[in-house]
């Protein structure tokens, strides 16, 4: 149990309608610690034994990339749903292994992309929705810095899938979310320059193209001296640009946040004045995601994210490698 474990926790325990009731780690320290946090769970050092051995509908998965498939595939043979954290694994061939599972044992498999519930992406989004740029021809998202890249085994490519798979998830299942379309290919680009005892790359792009002609660029990078905005969208009226500057704070330490920003949004009339206003954030609420879950599950509302689309972006970075390669454009598996 770190940040991750302890939100998801508090999100789940704060979800009316969801009980928090074990915790499992095969560290006997974290449970402890959870023990403190909460009083009236179960603790546990076995997943097997705690199937066996506690009443529970719904798991949710917090542990690296690598052991994501394995413990999903065991929790939804076990009978439970499950909500496991993004990265969703590490291939295309693992995440269909999950879906197969769910499919299988007639249980929900999501994946826990809460980060469509930043303040800044949910004014984005809104914004899209409502047509308030016209249609969405060109997304850039960048982000990163200059600086070594050491996150413990993130910074290890066999545990975590890669330089896509840090920072890739949140950028390519918002791009996947705003435009809603069939991907028509992929181009990936990277660049390893620096500090050759990481097992990573120091910066990756890749270049998304939609069924529609709509056109995505993604990028983080451990090596940019200087840094563009976070986000930059273009559409046939108008633009929305965004720094993302003060978008997550508090994010893994509260349920939900505050407004904490602005953005920018340009519009174009039909005369082709342009306008610009500043437009503030809407609420972080992170915690939504598990009412949204309990939504689907008691309600059968849609799932928040599934494990179906979740694959989508795995078959995004797969493709991107594989174009590191071959130079080509390359096709998604479930694009």
């Amino acid at each position: 149990m770190h940040n991750f474990g302890w939100a998801h926790s508090a999100w789940i325990d704060h979800t009316p309608e969801l009980e928090l009731v074990a915790i499992c780690d095969h560290d006997p320290d974290r449970t402890a610690a959870a023990k403190q946090d909460w009083p009236g769970i179960e603790t546990w050092n076995s997943t097997a034994e705690m199937y066996d051995g506690c009443e529970l509908d719904l798991v949710s998965i917090v542990t690296p990339h690598f052991t994501h498939c394995s413990l999903a595939v065991e929790a939804l043979g076990a009978g439970k749903h499950v909500v496991v954290e993004k990265a969703m694994c590490l291939t295309v061939d693992e995440a269909t292994q999950m879906v197969d599972a769910a499919r299988v044992a007639g249980r929900t498999l999501a994946v826990h992309h809460n980060r469509r519930h930043d303040g800044n992406y949910r004014r984005i989004k809104q914004l899209v929705d409502e047509g308030a740029i016209g249609e969405v021809f060109h997304i850039e998202l960048s982000a990163g810095g200059y600086g070594k890249f050491d996150h413990g085994w993130y910074s290890q490519r066999d545990l975590s899938g890669g330089a896509f798979y840090f920072w890739g998830p949140h950028a390519v299942d918002w791009t996947l979310d705003l435009v809603g379309e069939p991907i028509a290919g992929v181009n990936g680009y990277c660049h390893k320059l620096l500090w050759p005892e990481v097992d990573m790359a120091d910066q990756v792009r890749a270049i998304i193209r939609f069924q529609g002609g709509a056109v995505a660029d993604v990028c983080h990078s451990h090596i940019a001296a200087h840094s563009k905005t976070l986000w930059r969208i273009l559409g046939t009226k108008g633009a929305i640009v965004d720094t993302g500057q003060g978008a997550t704070t508090g994010y893994e330490h509260h349920i939900s946040a505050p407004s904490g920003g602005n953005l920018t949004l340009i519009r174009i009339d039909e005369s082709g004045g342009r306008t610009e206003e500043q437009v503030p954030y809407l609420e972080c609420d992170w915690y939504n995601y598990w009412q949204e879950m309990a939504d689907h599950l008691l309600r059968g509302a849609p799932v928040p994210v599934s494990g179906g689309f979740g694959r989508r972006g795995i078959g995004v970075f797969e493709a991107a490698e594989r174009a590191l390669v071959t130079g080509q454009t390359e096709t998604v598996a479930y694009g």
